[in-house]
């Protein structure tokens, strides 16, 4: 399925995903700082909201990459053919 510009679900994840991972890193930095402050219990709640963050964006970028099955536009070795094609050339 090869999804246009103007999907709103292929718009709605992505910007899920980019939240969230904006959010993650946030949330990271900051329990850096608590952990660096002494504060181990601050550190390990917004270590776990980080990682709770992380894991969420990488469901909403999986999510959006399984509904676009959409070819690459330009020759890459991560299609099978052209890397086959670039083996028997050498």
């Amino acid at each position: 399925m090869i999804r246009s510009a103007d999907d709103p679900t292929a718009e709605i994840l992505a910007t899920s995903g980019l939240i969230t991972m904006l959010g993650a890193v946030m949330a990271a930095v900051i329990a850096v700082v608590a952990l660096g402050d002494g504060s181990a219990v601050a550190g390990a709640v917004l270590g776990a909201i980080a990682l709770l963050s992380f894991a969420a964006s990488v469901v909403c970028f999986t999510a959006d990459s399984k509904r676009s099955e959409a070819p690459l536009p330009f020759p890459s070795l991560l299609r099978p053919e052209t890397a086959a094609e670039l083996s028997a050339l050498r």
